[in-house]
């Protein structure tokens, strides 16, 4: 990374309003840890429908994207109580 690009992302992430935020997002996510998992790693979900189309040929459903997303591998499991549930009110 250019070191122009680095001191302005370290002049932003050291601004107050950013370190407020940061500081908020950190809280939300610790209030309820089981809402923030998924499997899908640093692959986005596009990636995952676009595998899936290959795979299935033919175009997945969004609940076949969800539990490729949030279902444990190897396993028909859903990843915490949450998810199950959405996945449900998708059914």
């Amino acid at each position: 990374m250019r070191r122009d690009y680095w001191q302005s992302l370290c002049n932003i992430w050291d601004a107050k309003r950013w370190q407020e935020t940061s500081t908020t997002m950190k809280v939300n996510r610790a209030t309820n840890p089981e809402s923030n998992k998924h499997t899908s790693g640093s692959i986005s979900f596009a990636t995952h429908q676009s595998r899936l189309e290959k795979e299935l040929k033919r175009p997945p459903t969004f609940q076949e994207v969800f539990d490729k997303t949030h279902k444990k591998k190897g396993t028909n499991q859903y990843i915490s109580n949450i998810a199950r549930e959405v996945a449900e009110s998708y059914s």
